[in-house]
């Protein structure tokens, strides 16, 4: 059998001396769609954010393609091909969809200056790939909640990331948008991206 894509023993994290996590493991395999499930404060979004790099755990170990890891920050995460779409976006309203997408990795004529053309013909074949049709020259305050929602996984999806996180990605959607979300999940699934 493969090594897990992500595998994660023994976690425990403290807040003030108050144990929120005691000796957790958690698997992810490659291209598989995993929920976590559970009362408000069992502790998920914390497991999370330690894979992300935000917090880090008093105990426990982390392997991912079953190489052992430490990931001390988000900029840890990234580079082992992890991503996290929070239940708060990110976004800027003012800035288009490719502008969010590509934000401080815009693509530069030869001169220096930004080229915006270019960073929308990459954003839409992103989108493309996703099966989704948008217009990446669009500001993201003309988009609806779902929209901007597949931005933010284009903007994960757009640095290599291979572990999707979404943080409870169906709470703000409508119906019509959470079953898109799901095709787009199903997508992702089958170009071997795994996500939790």
């Amino acid at each position: 059998m493969n090594a897990a894509i992500i595998e994660m023993k023994g976690i425990t994290k403290e807040f003030n001396h108050i144990r929120v996590l005691d000796h957790v493991n958690f698997e992810l395999q490659q291209g598989e769609i995993h929920a976590l499930l559970g009362e408000n404060g069992a502790g998920k979004s914390t497991l999370m954010k330690i894979l992300r790099g935000i917090y880090q755990p008093e105990d426990g170990e982390i392997a991912i393609n079953g190489n052992p890891v430490k990931i001390h920050s988000p900029k840890d995460s990234r580079e082992n091909g992890i991503a996290m779409v929070f239940q708060e976006f990110s976004l800027v309203p003012s800035l288009t969809v490719a502008q969010n997408i590509y934000i401080t990795r815009e693509s530069r004529s030869k001169i220096g200056l930004i080229n915006d053309r270019k960073d929308e013909r990459r954003a839409a074949a992103l989108f493309q790939e996703m099966g989704v049709e948008i217009d990446p020259s669009l500001r993201i305050e003309q988009l609806s909640t779902g929209y901007r929602q597949l931005t933010e996984i284009v903007a994960a999806l757009s640095q290599d990331a291979q572990i999707l996180i979404l943080d409870e990605p169906t709470a703000s959607l409508t119906h019509t948008e959470t079953l898109a979300l799901f095709g787009v999940l199903r997508n992702l699934k089958q170009r071997g991206i795994s996500i939790i």
